[in-house]
């Protein structure tokens, strides 16, 4: 079992979310046996993001939220902040604080698998799930999702293992897929690839 890596600053946001999690499943009376069963997920990965020791990548995170019957949006509301579900347009100038915004995910196992910043947190009741991620320099397990997601590598490049081919992408590549069938990556070279991901989970009815 890979063991986590320190935490710092930028990881702030992993906190808030644990908290939230944890006080939104108690209120519900919700165990984490049972979320467990509605996530897939087990019971230990699911307090380690409670007590803020892992933080999950988005489309686990969604999973949970689903599992909650909440907007993910939720988890990254800052209290006090008015949401912007009503409008019709929503615009990120962060770019010169990007690095701060970043969160660290890892898997049920410990591993790490990539940094990544959500874009419009605050936006409730959206379809689209969008997010900066730069993934690590080794290859996690395979993963698999209840969605689609569509990426753009806007920095450096890539391995991108679906299923059971393998493909490489470098900056300005754009791929699209259906996350239902498994998948992992890694950024290759010297430096973290970034990419632009928008990630699409499917509504249970």
């Amino acid at each position: 079992m890979h063991s986590a890596a320190k935490r710092g600053p930028r990881d702030v946001h992993a906190n808030n979310v644990g908290t939230k999690l944890k006080r939104i499943r108690l209120s519900r009376n919700i165990t984490l046996k049972t979320l467990a069963e509605k996530t897939g997920l087990t019971n230990g990965y699911l307090s380690r993001i409670e007590n803020s020791q892992n933080f999950p990548p988005m489309p686990t995170l969604s999973r949970i939220a689903e599992g909650l019957g909440i907007d993910i949006s939720y988890f990254f509301i800052n209290v006090g902040k008015k949401d912007k579900e009503n409008l019709h347009i929503v615009v990120d100038r962060q770019s010169a604080s990007v690095e701060k915004a970043f969160l660290t995910a890892f898997d049920q196992e410990g591993q790490r698998l990539c940094d990544y910043r959500p874009l419009f947190p605050e936006k409730l009741g959206r379809n689209l799930q969008p997010f900066i991620v730069s993934p690590d320099f080794q290859l996690g397990p395979a993963y698999r999702g209840e969605g689609e997601e569509l990426v753009h590598v806007l920095e450096g490049s890539m391995e991108f293992i679906y299923g059971d081919e393998k493909y490489t992408f470098s900056q300005g590549d754009t791929y699209y897929f259906d996350t239902q069938i498994p998948f992992t990556g890694r950024s290759l070279g010297k430096k973290r690839a970034k990419l632009l991901v928008v990630y699409y989970p499917y509504r249970r009815s």
